[in-house]
């Protein structure tokens, strides 16, 4: 397989990779409300960290369906989704919760008391509070196509994979990238993103390598090739990694 990729013309991989930091959350049951609450209050506050160049952008999704990845181990379903981009992984390790009081007193400023927003930052975390499990994963962006705005209510699919050998990351570049390209080329995909995870929790799954981000056209057919030297890389690509259940997730905030 290895030979057979390397004959492809290869285009390098970006040298100043943007850095995404991945929560997995989980609620309690029934305080889905109460949570999606506290993140209505944190757009403001993130917008004015990034404005403040504490991060590039934030993004809250919820999971409209799928995501189930008992097969590797019974942690529960995804919930929501909370990503936070990085110019790189020096301004990740800077953006702390440190700080974030005053920013978020100076974003509610003539709109709420700054006791009240003392409340409502100490609430988030506090025992009662809705979340029930967060698990973190941080990666590293390898490729995305040029993206179209992300509007709230926009759909996108996660799709979770294992490296099982080192073609894996090559085949996505070479095979499947020039794919999706010439799609959104043709009005019939959005966007396409893939990431490697360099970090993660320890509660988070470990066998995980990679998370790949994709924007569907409603009601549009995928073109694929079909010939057999296409068919053989794929079926020779696959057999690079393991692939598991796809979640649907709906953007709900975003700051950016």
């Amino acid at each position: 397989m290895k030979n057979i990729l390397l004959v492809l013309f290869i285009i390098p991989l970006f040298s100043n990779a943007q850095i995404l930091n991945m929560d997995i959350i989980q609620v309690k049951d029934g305080r889905e409300m109460d949570y999606e609450a506290v993140e209505a209050f944190m757009v403001p506050i993130q917008q004015a960290a990034i404005n403040s160049g504490k991060k590039s952008g934030w993004y809250i999704l919820k999971n409209v369906g799928g995501g189930d990845l008992t097969e590797i181990e019974d942690k529960g379903v995804v919930d929501y989704m909370i990503l936070s981009i990085y110019k790189d992984l020096d301004q990740m390790k800077a953006d702390t919760w440190d700080g974030y009081l005053e920013i978020a007193k100076k974003a509610y400023k003539g709109k709420m008391s700054s006791r009240k927003v003392e409340r409502m930052i100490a609430s988030i975390a506090a025992e009662d509070n809705p979340r029930k499990d967060t698990r973190s994963y941080v990666m590293e962006n390898i490729y995305y196509t040029k993206p179209n705005a992300h509007v709230v209510g926009n759909v996108y699919t996660v799709f979770p994979a294992q490296q099982l050998n080192d073609d894996y990351e090559q085949f996505e570049m070479e095979y499947y990238r020039p794919i999706w390209e010439k799609n959104i080329l043709a009005g019939k995909h959005m966007n396409w993103e893939f990431n490697r995870i360099i970090d993660r929790t320890e509660n988070a799954y470990q066998n995980l390598t990679h998370i790949i981000f994709n924007r569907r056209v409603e009601g549009a057919t995928i073109d694929f090739p079909s010939d057999f030297r296409s068919n053989q890389l794929s079926k020779a690509g696959m057999a690079s990694r393991k692939a598991f259940d796809t979640a649907n997730m709906e953007l709900i905030f975003k700051a950016n």
